[in-house]
């Protein structure tokens, strides 16, 4: 594989996530099923909303309330959400560090600044790091762009910015939408399936 630039999507490719457990901390809080939180979730497209920008962390935690039909504080809003998050294992960032060397790398994500704040205060505290651009060179996140994976434009916005053809990048991400949009236009990926992790695949390109 011959490519300028590597692109990473940041969930269970850098941090590794856990989407139910968001349903079942707000289940909890509520007393309600999990299962109906996560519906709640999805009919109304909460993530994409809060991802592509379209309203504030203020206003995001008062339509939690809405949705979930609860009284939560801003403490319980953010701490169910951010209870998706889980850990950064060393070895990632080590990686990033040495391809680093090598390649401009680049983050592209669907996400949202509460989990952006959350991640920020999970690399201080555990590798000294104040912000993730610390360990890219640019920031591709879905909220401040206001664009969102798997829609085409999301990619060449990244690649007007970066100012490379399609083929000159290489594309990891784990959800097998977003592989197949960047594929379609052109993009070099690897589709990226835990428990193997990105360590493994850079071991067979690298």
């Amino acid at each position: 594989m011959k490519f300028k630039a590597i692109i990473f999507d940041f969930g269970n490719v850098i941090i590794n996530i856990d989407i139910p457990r968001t349903f079942q901390a707000f289940a909890t809080l509520t007393g309600k099923k999990q299962a109906v939180i996560e519906k709640l979730v999805v009919d109304n497209q909460l993530f994409r909303r809060y991802e592509t920008g379209q309203f504030t962390d203020i206003e995001f935690r008062e339509i939690v309330r809405q949705t979930v039909g609860f009284p939560l504080s801003d403490v319980e809003v953010d701490r169910a959400w951010n209870s998706l998050l889980l850990d950064i294992p060393t070895e990632r960032i080590e990686l990033l560090k040495e391809l680093r060397k090598e390649y401009p790398i680049y983050l592209l994500s669907n996400t949202n600044n509460i989990h952006i704040e959350a991640s920020n205060n999970y690399l201080k505290k555990n590798f000294g790091l104040r912000h993730l651009d610390e360990l890219f060179d640019r920031l591709f996140l879905s909220y401040e762009i206001g664009m969102w994976k798997p829609d085409a434009d999301i990619y060449h916005h990244v690649l007007e910015t970066i100012k490379l053809k399609p083929h000159e990048v290489l594309f990891f991400d784990d959800n097998h939408h977003n592989i197949e949009a960047a594929k379609a236009i052109g993009i070099q990926t690897i589709l990226v399936e835990p428990p193997t992790s990105i360590i493994e695949y850079c071991k067979t390109i690298f």
